[in-house]
């Protein structure tokens, strides 16, 4: 039998409920503030109001709106009514507001199920009310030094704030992710399974690049050793001194084929052809992530592959185009998220033939008060930005020479970058002769603003040009 909320509660839906119709007559957005109406009104809403039967939480530092995207596209296949943040506001506020709009005006849920992105900085506002039946954990990897500690210490975070209850899916290739809701002797406090990633050709033993945020056992203080490393500290790794190692994964990605277009899927011991989504490999992690939540939640297996085979990142993350002969993609480039933009840059290298660049992934706040800390692109390895076949790069934004100077001491020829004020004027300036790819890398804050008028701009110039010559 469903219990109708108190009155309080009640008067805080309303109020969030009013504000978010208030905000859609003005043609406005503001999805988090009908949830900072309602918190304020009762700051114990997220445990108030009603959740539905079953509540998924995303998290971690990269992949979490991807991965909570394509999780609600399958669920929604599936006949099921979702609840979810998936336009934003991943903070307490947003998340309330989510939930108020998956409630009637009695308080009632009208939703099966809630897939709710939650940014890993906010946990202790967010779980101890939710109290998720899962939470999905992608990576936790050196983030933003404006807002963000060691991922050691988000993962601590995170923990603390865990119910006990709460059934962990976590990354096995991450040591600071697969040692979420453990205590302090390692044992498991939260029941979990892991997914992976099988080695790749692509892989090595030993950690390089700017960042590596795990390289001594946490038990023996011993350096470790390493079966596969993939990049940062994601990859398999053991202890040679005291046999600490990465945890088994009950579901793994044995194989990728970018060329065919599938990976192998192994779902707790049964072996599946799937359709790969996309050969990044951090999306070949959300999309084993996705997969292993799915099966946690009861899905079928050959609904898994069925919903696989239809669902797409968001098109804000990355896209793919074909114009007049030439490969057009646009790629997210998490400003201020060194690793972030490592996976990115590394994704273009891996791109076949001569390609060409629009870089604006500044992270310019809209507070006048407040500064950019450009220490974050010593984080990042623009080294794979010196490949032989990125010939050009046009970098627009007020951080411009801040880009180009880290590109010069990357090994990138200065000739090769063109440097231009405005962010959306790069498109203009970018010399797309004889290119066999063009990239548009934006961030997170841009997306709309630039990302969308450079990729339409760049477009349109490919259309007129006739293709590489």
């Amino acid at each position: 039998m469903r219990v109708l909320p108190a009155g309080r509660v009640l008067l805080a839906v309303w109020a969030g409920k009013l504000a978010a119709l208030a905000l859609r007559a003005l043609g406005r957005a503001g999805t988090h503030v009908p949830g900072l109406i309602a918190r304020r009104l009762h700051p114990g809403i997220l445990a108030g109001v009603q959740h539905p039967p079953r509540v998924v939480v995303v998290t971690g530092t990269n992949g979490k709106t991807t991965a909570s995207n394509l999780l609600t596209e399958a669920l929604l296949a599936q006949g099921l009514r979702v609840a979810s943040n998936r336009n934003g506001s991943n903070l307490a506020a947003g998340i309330a507001a989510t939930l108020i709009g998956a409630v009637d005006w009695r308080g009632r849920s009208r939703a099966d199920i809630a897939v709710l992105e939650m940014d890993e900085r906010s946990a202790k506002l967010v779980l101890p009310g939710l109290a998720p039946d899962l939470l999905v954990c992608t990576n936790l990897t050196r983030d933003s030094i404006k807002r963000n500690a060691h991922p050691a210490y988000i993962a601590w975070l995170v923990s603390s704030a865990l119910p006990a209850s709460t059934e962990l899916v976590l990354n096995a290739d991450d040591l600071i992710t697969s040692s979420l809701g453990t205590a302090a002797d390692g044992s498991a406090i939260n029941p979990r399974t892991h997914f992976a990633v099988d080695r790749l050709p692509t892989d090595g033993t030993r950690p390089s690049g700017a960042a590596v945020d795990v390289q001594i056992c946490p038990v023996s203080d011993h350096l470790l050793e390493w079966d596969y490393w993939r990049y940062n500290h994601i990859g398999k790794a053991h202890c040679p001194a005291c046999g600490f190692r990465s945890p088994d994964a009950a579901y793994r990605v044995t194989s990728v084929d970018a060329a065919a277009g599938t990976l192998g899927l192994d779902l707790a011991g049964e072996v599946l052809s799937a359709r790969l989504i996309n050969d990044n490999i951090v999306n070949v992690y959300n999309e084993v992530a996705v997969a292993a939540t799915l099966d946690r939640l009861g899905i079928a297996k050959d609904g898994i592959i069925g919903a696989l085979a239809r669902i797409e990142p968001p098109t804000t993350r990355f896209a793919e185009e074909t114009v007049a002969g030439v490969r057009l993609v646009r790629q997210l480039t998490k400003g201020l998220v060194g690793v972030a933009c490592s996976r990115a840059f590394a994704y273009l290298a891996s791109f076949p033939g001569r390609k060409a660049v629009v870089l604006t992934i500044d992270e310019v706040s809209e507070r006048e008060t407040d500064v950019e800390n450009v220490a974050w692109t010593y984080d990042a390895d623009y080294e794979y930005l010196a490949h032989a076949g990125v010939e050009r790069i046009a970098v627009g934004g007020v951080r411009r020479h801040d880009q180009a100077l880290r590109l010069a001491i990357a090994g990138v020829d200065p000739a090769r970058i063109v440097t231009v004020a405005a962010e959306t004027d790069a498109a203009e300036v970018l010399d797309l002769d004889g290119a066999d790819a063009v990239f548009n890398l934006h961030s997170v804050h841009n997306a709309e603003s630039t990302g969308n008028l450079v990729q339409a701009r760049l477009r349109e110039r490919l259309r007129a040009s006739g293709g590489p010559r």
